[in-house]
This record gives structure tokens, C-alpha cells and sequence, in this order.
């Protein structure tokens, strides 16, 4: 009798010593605070005022979609990337930000409706004031660094090009920053000059920033410069060319020839920054591309996934033309989220495990070592040559 008792009173006083609670004081951690407004991964957006800037493009002002959210600062020059659900197909295109990096009220994107385009076309077509839009936190390395970059800085931009110089020179115009800037902006017609009015402005308020317009289709009534941004004109325009940096953002074709120009100037690469290629609109014209491969051919794809917690496989074809990532998401449509940014093989976030098969990447592009190494691929900017497998579980 009396060592049950004992055994019961020893057993009562660890039942009252693992019941006991000690209230843990609240703990904020100011860093993990900070880094999460600055890489918030994703943010959803709505869309407040859409204002046309010429006959085929369109400004988009987007603020928080709750009001208790901040926006996440970002560099002159980054992009984000708008995550879309069209017709029963999910995926994201990247849009530079025009706005300016030294007020968190709102982004602006200016974008063009691309002929035949996916996104584009669905963006200027259906997008509202009020619209809720999911992005991407504000990404992209194409940003001035003065370590590296400098004091005297030339931007060429070739049509829809302009818009991260946009918010580049808003920056330094209104920072008062000690930058010399020459921008040489190509255009096909005078009336695909967008932001005129806001680069007429700031060179008017900063005489340390000068711009230059050149149409390579010009009329009759036009008084500046004609043709394409060569060597002569950026030599007659910016003077030396031994003490500045160079930035460069248009269209696969305008790299190709303005490279080529700055190249005859003695420019090395090391002083050239471009923005991400992008994917090519025929695939078959980039160099490397296997010249007996028929561009009507398709090529089956095996994709594994992960569907409501269970592994799922399913085959198709796709046009070997097309980015892998592209049959992906049509393929898929909204059973599974492949996330990215750039859709330029540069940002890494939609690395997808290749198991079996040989794709085609553009010579441009560059691949992590490691990534590499381990078989993995960018599906964003990557053509199946062969059957093709994938492992995304």
C-alpha cells in the first residue's frame, strides 16, 4: 500500500512537471523581417491605371494588392515576371520596370502587343484596371554599378529596349547622380518612339544626359537620323569611346549587328552589358541549330510530376521548334506550376532534371556548371532535338 502511494505521488509530480509551461517571451527578428520585404518570392499585384503610349503599346501602373503590403525595392534596370492563367495554360513572361526605384507606391511596365503573341496579345487585350496579377519579386542583374560600370555611360536601345533605360535615367536624373549618359535610341517610324516626352524632359533638366533617335523606316518629314545605329553615328555621337561602358537592349537581330558595330570601335565584351536574349522567333536561324533537323518535325516528350501527392507520368508530342517549357505549361495547363522569370535561361528558376534525350540551347545562353554537371536543364530557353525525358518530382 504504501509504495503504490509512492508510486503515484512520484508519477503525479511528472505528470505536473511535463505540464508545466513556460511562456516563450515573443521574439521578432528584425533581419528575417528585412529580408522578406526585399525577397517576398511571390507578390500579387492589381492593376491601377493602363494608359496607351502608342498604337501598340501600353503603360501599366500596378500598386499592392493589400493595402498592408509594401512593394519590394528594386534596381534600375530589373525586371519582374507576371504569372498568368490563359485559357486553361499557366505560365509568366518578364516585363522590365519603368517606374522609378526611388518610390514604392507602384510599378510601372510599359508592354508591346507582339504579333502573334501569347501573353502580349492576351495582356493588351484583356487586362483591366482592378485586375489581381501574380508576380515575381523584382529580379535581373542589368543595373549600374559604378564599381565596375563608371561614370560615363552610353545606352542603345532599339524599340521597346528603351524601358529599363527609362527607369535607369529617372534614377540618376533624380538622384542627382555624377553620371554621363549618351542614349541612342532606334525605332522603326517616328510614331514607335514611346517616352519621348519623358526623355525630351530629362534632357532638357540634366545636361549631363544626352539622346539621339535614329529610324531605320523613316518618312520624308522626319529631320534626324536615318538608318541603323552603326559605328559612325555612335562615334559621332558619344566622341571617345576608350573611357565609357556600354548597355544594350532590343531584339536578337539588333545584338547581332549593334555587337558586330562595337566590335569594329575596339569595344572589349568586358565593357558591354546587354539584357537576357529572350527566345528567338526561329529557333532555326540561331547558330548551331542542326541544319538536317527539320523545323515541322515533333519530338515526344515523358514528363513525371507530382499531382494531388501522387507521381504521375504523361507523354506527348511537341514541335521541336518550340521551348520545352512552353509544351510544358500547354501540355500540363494548370495541374502543375513550373516557376520562372527571365524565359531566358539567365534567373535558373525553372531548372528541370533531364533524365534521357538531347535539347538545343542557344549559344548566347549560359548554363551554371553545376547545373550541368548534375543533367539539369532551363526548359525555358532549351529545344528537344531527340525523345526527351524529364523529371520534375
Amino acid at each position: 500500500m504504501f509504495k503504490d502511494l509512492k508510486k503515484f505521488t512520484h508519477a503525479q509530480k511528472l505528470k505536473e512537471w511535463r505540464e508545466q509551461v513556460l511562456e516563450v517571451p515573443e521574439y521578432f527578428d528584425s533581419m528575417e523581417n528585412l529580408h522578406d520585404c526585399i525577397h517576398p518570392g511571390k507578390i500579387w499585384l492589381q492593376m491601377s491605371d493602363i494608359n496607351e503610349l502608342s498604337h501598340d503599346t501600353k503603360l501599366y501602373r500596378l500598386i499592392p494588392a493589400r493595402s498592408t503590403k509594401t512593394l519590394p525595392p528594386f534596381r534600375a534596370g530589373q525586371y519582374i515576371g507576371l504569372t498568368l492563367d490563359i485559357n486553361g495554360v499557366r505560365t509568366a513572361r518578364p516585363y522590365s520596370l519603368v517606374s522609378s526605384p526611388n518610390q514604392h507606391a507602384y510599378y510601372e511596365l510599359c508592354i508591346r502587343k507582339k504579333e502573334d503573341g501569347f501573353v502580349s496579345v492576351y495582356l493588351y487585350d484583356n487586362l483591366k484596371a482592378g485586375d489581381i496579377v501574380e508576380c515575381t519579386e523584382p529580379l535581373g542583374t542589368f543595373y549600374h554599378n559604378n564599381l565596375f560600370h563608371g561614370e560615363n555611360l552610353v545606352f542603345i536601345a532599339g524599340g521597346c529596349g528603351i524601358t529599363p533605360f527609362i527607369s535607369m535615367l529617372k534614377d540618376i536624373s533624380e538622384r542627382f547622380l555624377p553620371l554621363n549618359v549618351w542614349v541612342l535610341f532606334g525605332c522603326l517610324t517616328e510614331k514607335d518612339i514611346i517616352f519621348k516626352q519623358e526623355l525630351e524632359d530629362i534632357k532638357m533638366r540634366r545636361s549631363n544626359i544626352k539622346v539621339q533617335y535614329t529610324l531605320s523606316e523613316a518618312d520624308s518629314n522626319w529631320k534626324g537620323e536615318c538608318g541603323f545605329i552603326t559605328q559612325d553615328k555612335i562615334k559621332n555621337f558619344i566622341g571617345n569611346v576608350s573611357d565609357k561602358f556600354f548597355y544594350v537592349v532590343g531584339n536578337r537581330d539588333m545584338y547581332q549587328f549593334v555587337f558586330k558595330e562595337l566590335e569594329e570601335l575596339g569595344i572589349p565584351k568586358h565593357r558591354i552589358a546587354y539584357e537576357a536574349y529572350g527566345t528567338p522567333d526561329d529557333v532555326t536561324k540561331v547558330i548551331g541549330w542542326p541544319s538536317d533537323l527539320n523545323a515541322s518535325n515533333k519530338v515526344e516528350i515523358t514528363v513525371k510530376y507530382i499531382e494531388t501527392n501522387q507521381i504521375k507520368e504523361k507523354v506527348f508530342e511537341a514541335p521541336c521548334v518550340e521551348p520545352v517549357l512552353n509544351s510544358l505549361e500547354r501540355e500540363l495547363g494548370l495541374k502543375l506550376t513550373i516557376e520562372s522569370g527571365c524565359r531566358s535561361g539567365a534567373c535558373a528558376l525553372c531548372r528541370t532534371k533531364l533524365t534521357s534525350g538531347k535539347i538545343f540551347v542557344p549559344p548566347e545562353v549560359t548554363i551554371r556548371e553545376v547545373d550541368q554537371k548534375f543533367g539539369y536543364i532551363h526548359p525555358c530557353i532549351s529545344y528537344p532535338l531527340t525523345k526527351i525525358s524529364l523529371d520534375l518530382t
